[in-house]
């Protein structure tokens, strides 16, 4: 039973891999395109919308979608309970943004905001709409379905966004696109589940669920001021143009964070839950997502630490050349961040959401005093502040996490051993590849391109030569999926 929930665990994990891996391609496609067409202040305005939006959108389903996952024991009272209170607070957060986006655009003092949020507000709707049937096909880990709905939200998007800011619609092109994406993600799952609400509500039942979600949603909200504390503050005394710059960077970095942990961890999640009691198996398990995750994330930062200068030349165009330095700091917050987003798993799965709420109210203490007396700096204060923070508290939090399941720092530190080494071993060898190809003149773009072949060879042989057991680990969950 061990071996098979593992084993479970991980093509869902792999599942999860093959929608971001094809999602992330087109969209960072799109992105390109888009950045290109539109200019860092466009970019920048429709950050500034979607800082108080996106705060809004984690009170959305009050953490519901937590206790459902976590709950043994669940009715169908329960789940259309869930939907209908999700649905209830999606409306009434629609109803009160649109009645506060003055007094947001006159913080920013950007009069677009006001009409941006108006309109994106829509999405606190349609969320809720599908949040049950997702939260069922994640509980099951069926995340070939979820797989297939989020596939189609990025393509619709992107296409419509693209076709849009082609067209001269600026900073709605961005906007438009994303709501088109988010109702048919709608679509889709309604169509790829068979659960559907009935007209039951039972405050009992509520009650039953929130008293879980509420930590978790409590702990969503701290969690994202703690990610946007930066965007808030250069937004506020930086401008328009250094957030639009700051938000490339940062997302380049989080890429890896944002559509590659925080989605094992919800694959992680439902799974570690059946197995909350058995502090062993945990073990091994966590251990094996953390193994996988940073043997994909630390090797892409370090790699984009090293060719960041070619890199942004190339893709994005010289107009985006400030993010350069910014970038390759924020690196080393994204290696951290992309293996300290699973303590989330462990700490939800184990019933202390309590832990997570109370941590994340120190984080955004602690980042927010940072991050102002960063941007006396810049952006590249703002980088550098961010980076410190976040390399002192992910020891913290992380001790405090192997805790609970009886794991040692030794064992922790030894399933992430192979990616460090692999990756400094990439910076390494693409830096004395770089020295000796500059004599010869190389243009950006076959320097680019020639330092990315390079780093992916030396890593993938380090690996291959010194950790041969994790190819053929994975080989085996590859051909148990295909079955």
């Amino acid at each position: 039973m061990k071996h098979t929930l593992t084993k479970s665990t991980l093509i869902g994990i792999l599942w999860t891999g093959i929608s971001q891996f094809s999602t992330q391609i087109f969209r960072f496609i799109v992105n390109v395109i888009l950045a290109r067409l539109l200019y860092p202040e466009e970019f920048g305005i429709v950050g500034l919308a979607a800082i108080f939006l996106g705060f809004i959108s984690t009170i959305n389903e009050l953490g519901l979608s937590a206790a459902i996952i976590q709950r043994k024991k669940l009715d169908e009272t329960h789940l259309s309970t869930s939907f209908w209170a999700s649905l209830g607070m999606g409306t009434m957060l629609c109803i009160i943004s649109i009645l506060v986006s003055p007094f947001i655009a006159d913080f920013f003092q950007e009069k677009l905001v006001r009409w941006l949020i108006v309109v994106i507000s829509v999405g606190l709707i349609l969320g809720p709409l599908s949040v049950v049937q997702r939260t069922l096909l994640e509980k099951i880990l069926n995340f070939k379905k979820i797989t297939i709905a989020e596939i189609c939200d990025t393509l619709v998007s992107g296409l419509i966004s693209i076709f849009l800011a082609m067209n001269g619609y600026g900073v709605w092109s961005l906007v438009y696109g994303g709501l088109s994406g988010s109702f048919i993600s709608v679509f889709i799952l309604w169509g790829l589940s068979s659960w559907r609400p009935s007209l039951k509500f039972s405050f009992a039942h509520f009650k039953e669920l929130f008293g879980f979600g509420s930590h978790v949603m409590g702990s969503r909200v701290l969690n994202y001021i703690d990610s946007n504390t930066d965007y808030l503050v250069i937004g506020k005394l930086l401008g328009t143009s250094a957030l639009g710059y700051y938000t490339l960077a940062y997302n380049l970095i989080t890429f890896p964070l944002s559509k590659i942990s925080l989605l094992v961890t919800r694959v992680t999640f439902p799974a570690f839950s059946i197995i909350q009691d058995d502090n062993k198996t945990l073990q091994k398990g966590y251990l094996k997502v953390v193994r996988y995750i940073s043997l994909i994330t630390f090797p892409m930062l370090a790699g984009m630490f090293v060719v960041a200068p070619e890199f942004v030349v190339v893709i994005y165009g010289s107009k985006w050349m400030p993010i350069i330095l910014p970038l390759q700091v924020l690196c080393l917050a994204g290696v951290l961040k992309s293996v300290g987003t699973t303590v989330g798993s462990i700490l939800l799965s184990k019933g202390r959401a309590d832990i997570q709420f109370k941590w994340n109210i120190l984080t955004a203490i602690v980042l927010t005093i940072a991050v102002i007396i960063g941007a006396n700096y810049g952006i590249v204060g703002v980088a550098a502040a961010v980076t410190i923070v976040e390399s002192f508290l992910f020891l913290i939090i992380q001790k405090i996490t192997n805790k609970l399941i009886d794991l040692s720092m030794y064992n922790y530190l030894k399933a992430i051993y192979p990616a460090i080494i692999g990756s400094i071993a990439l910076i390494i060898g693409v830096e004395i590849y770089q020295r000796i190809m500059v004599i010869y003149h190389v243009h950006d773009i076959g320097m680019l391109i020639s330092s990315s072949s390079v780093g992916i060879i030396i890593y993938l042989l380090f690996i291959r030569l010194l950790f041969k057991n994790l190819f053929d680990e994975m080989k085996s969950l590859l051909h148990e999926m295909r079955k």
